[in-house]
């Protein structure tokens, strides 16, 4: 059966294809700008649509002509990029949601699977420690728009029994990402020391953040989607993968790779959207209804992320 993947070529849009299509699905490949140079080892087992989630039409046609099984939607705008341009963010993640769910709808799509953010924990007022049921208030446009999200798919959920099911990543870690978001200094203080350049991350070092590997963040979405329907009872599942600080992540980068050249050069503009930082986040919804666990915790992830990027470095710089 088919299955598309909107965001298709992006971090982990990528990797669900890929582990999609290693046990044989039919993947569709839905994105503004397919990079398919990223696909030439196995460029004749995918299919690539070119298209714009703001678009009515370009969402309806894919859905419409390729009938999938099932959508991973994965496609959205970045947290800089959203709250640079509020408009834009609207366009592609809060409209761009309600063309997924509603195609989905008319064309008897079996299940949504949506990556959403741990955004949208990031107010002044959540507690130190926040589970599934925590008050969302975000202040920053794309956290607003994971909300809207979510909440737009239980209620396609409810009201037209469509299968939604979503995960809220933390800072999910992978090569090649070119655009700015308020935690991609963590996987670009890596691609910076394999290259044995200088670099300095924008949070301050007693900042904790969570992280996740980017071949983890693809399979937690397949994992969600196999799981019986009868298990998914929260339906919006925080998941974490190793939790520590940015200095106790810059430590191990320079384990990982003698000699690297890791400081801090705070953003102001990166602070001011992530106010007093991530509250620890517990995700035992995810572990006990459908089996959540990381097989990449952080020294493998380092490994790992060396090895891809050193073979692959023509594609990811």
């Amino acid at each position: 059966m088919t299955k598309l993947v909107t965001g298709g070529t992006g971090l982990i849009g990528r990797e669900v294809g890929r582990q999609l299509i290693a046990r044989g699905e039919d993947v569709v490949l839905f994105d503004i700008i397919p990079r398919e140079e990223l696909w030439a080892d196995i460029k004749d087992k995918v299919k690539f649509v070119r298209g714009d989630l703001g678009n009515w039409s370009s969402v309806l046609n894919v859905v419409h002509d390729y009938k999938p099984e099932s959508i991973f939607h994965l496609g959205s705008m970045l947290s800089v990029p959203s709250d640079a341009d509020p408009w834009a963010c609207y366009k592609t993640n809060v409209n761009g949601m309600m063309y997924v769910l509603e195609a989905a709808r008319l064309f008897d799509v079996g299940k949504v699977i949506f990556s959403s953010s741990q955004a949208v924990l990031l107010c002044p007022e959540v507690p130190d420690v926040a589970t599934d049921f925590t008050v969302q208030r975000p202040r920053m446009m794309y956290g607003v728009a994971k909300v809207f999200a979510e909440l737009l798919g239980r209620f396609y959920n409810t009201r037209f029994g469509l299968d939604f099911r979503a995960v809220r990543y933390d800072t999910v870690i992978g090569p090649g990402v070119k655009t700015m978001g308020v935690d991609q200094c963590f996987p670009w203080s890596i691609e910076h020391a394999i290259k044995g350049e200088p670099f300095d991350v924008w949070v301050p070092e007693d900042t904790r953040i969570g992280v996740t590997y980017f071949k983890d963040a693809a399979r937690a979405l397949i994992d969600i989607h196999d799981a019986p329907k009868e298990n998914i009872k929260t339906m919006c599942y925080n998941i974490v993968g190793s939790s520590l600080t940015a200095k106790e992540f810059v430590n191990a980068i320079k384990k990982h790779i003698p000699g690297a050249e890791i400081g801090v050069k705070l953003s102001p503009e990166v602070l001011k959207i992530m106010g007093k930082g991530m509250p620890k986040v517990e995700d035992s919804m995810a572990r006990e209804e459908w089996g959540w666990h990381i097989n990449y915790p952080l020294d493998r992830m380092i490994d790992d992320f060396v090895e891809e990027f050193t073979n692959k470095k023509e594609l990811y710089e």
